[in-house]
């Protein structure tokens, strides 16, 4: 299963190319594992449904306050998982989801030696292979790609997605998402810090995002 987003053409984020890109999912890692996830979901076909942006503010509309309100739903869905920095914008929401299946500690610090040694051989693999084989679904896994493993990544963004999908509907015919979704793992809290400064900037940055603006 591969959820990368459709990249815009001739029209890059100058962020992507530091901190958030593409992501390349990896059958040794784990998506249900502790670590901070940076999510970029965007509306079908990038349509502004979730409100303007007005002199560097964010201006939501009723749909846009469903999105919020359901994003801040999820630990409610998802015990394991917390939110942290996000942001509702006109054609796309940015995120910050920390999966920490010990429901103790910092999921960016896991306590135990057992835990720092299944990090690191995650890690390791991370940078020797990748999940596209000859363009088979799920790379080298299959079927069996561990983004599908019980309240993963992936299920937790389908659920946000779906909720999302049938409340807005409710009030208006027509809304939907793109089919695939961006995600980047955090390595540590310094990207963290700096993910969660786009975040606070993206409105300021609206016109000039490669998700929308001019």
């Amino acid at each position: 299963m591969n959820n990368d987003d459709p990249q815009p053409q001739n029209n890059k984020s100058k962020y992507k190319g530091k901190y958030r890109i593409d992501s390349i999912r990896l059958p040794a890692w784990s998506y249900a594992s502790n670590a901070g996830y940076f999510v970029t979901i965007c509306t079908d076909g990038k349509k502004c449904f979730f409100g303007e942006v007005v002199q560097g503010e964010m201006q939501r509309s009723p749909i846009g306050e469903i999105a919020q309100k359901l994003w801040y739903e999820i630990p409610n869905h998802f015990s394991n998982c917390q939110i942290d920095s996000f942001c509702v914008m006109p054609n796309h929401i940015h995120g910050i989801l920390l999966i920490n299946q010990i429901l103790e500690g910092d999921a960016m610090n896991p306590r135990t030696q057992e835990e720092d040694a299944m990090n690191k051989k995650q890690e390791d693999a991370m940078n020797r292979v990748s999940t596209r084989v000859d363009g088979q679904r799920g790379g080298v896994t299959g079927l069996f790609n561990p983004m599908l493993s019980k309240n993963s990544l992936s299920k937790i963004i389908r659920w946000y997605k779906g909720r999302c999908s049938f409340e807005i509907n409710q009030i208006y015919e027509g809304f939907g998402w793109q089919e695939r979704f961006h995600d980047n793992i955090i390595r540590d809290k310094f990207a963290l810090d700096q993910i969660r400064q786009y975040i606070i900037n993206n409105p300021i940055n609206w016109e000039n995002d490669a998700y929308g603006g001019a």
